[in-house]
C-alpha cells in the first residue's frame, strides 16, 4: 500500500470519526433541549392551575377557561406580543401582561418578577393550547 492511500485512508477515518461524534454531541444536545422543554411543559401546565398566584384561590386557569366567556381562552396568545396595552400606556410583552394580570385580575400583593422561570414556562404552555 502506498503512502499516499495509507494517508487517505487514515484522513478518511479521522473526517468520519468527528462527523460521527458530532452527530452524537448533537443528538445529545437535541435530548438535553427535549428534556428542559417538557419539565418547562409541566411547570406551565402547574403554574396555569396555581391557587398561590393570587389570594382566594384564584387561578389563571378559572378566568381563561370559562365557557362562558370565549374572548377570554388564551389559545394563540403567544402570536400577539408584544403589543400596545392600554392600562400599561405602551407595548408591552407576553410576561408584563402575567404581572399586569396577577396584580389587577388575581389582585395579588407580590407578583412574580418578570424574567421568572415559571413566566417562561407558562409562555411555553400557553404556545402549546391549540
Amino acid at each position: 500500500m502506498s503512502s499516499r492511500f495509507t494517508g487517505f485512508v487514515a484522513f478518511a477515518l479521522i473526517v468520519a470519526g468527528a462527523a460521527v461524534a458530532g452527530a452524537t454531541a448533537q443528538d445529545a444536545a437535541d435530548a438535553e433541549a427535549k428534556a428542559a422543554e417538557k419539565q418547562a411543559l409541566a411547570l406551565g401546565a402547574k403554574v396555569w392551575k396555581d391557587k398561590a398566584l393570587g389570594p382566594k384561590g384564584r387561578t389563571c386557569m378559572k378566568c381563561h377557561t370559562n365557557p362562558k366567556k370565549p374572548e377570554l381562552y388564551l389559545n394563540g396568545v403567544n402570536e400577539k406580543y408584544p403589543r400596545y396595552d392600554r392600562n400599561a400606556g405602551r407595548v408591552i410583552t407576553l410576561q408584563e401582561k402575567f404581572v399586569q394580570m396577577q396584580e389587577r385580575s388575581l389582585k395579588a400583593k407580590k407578583t412574580l418578577p418578570l424574567g421568572d422561570e415559571r413566566w417562561t414556562a407558562l409562555e411555553l404552555y400557553l404556545k402549546s393550547l391549540k
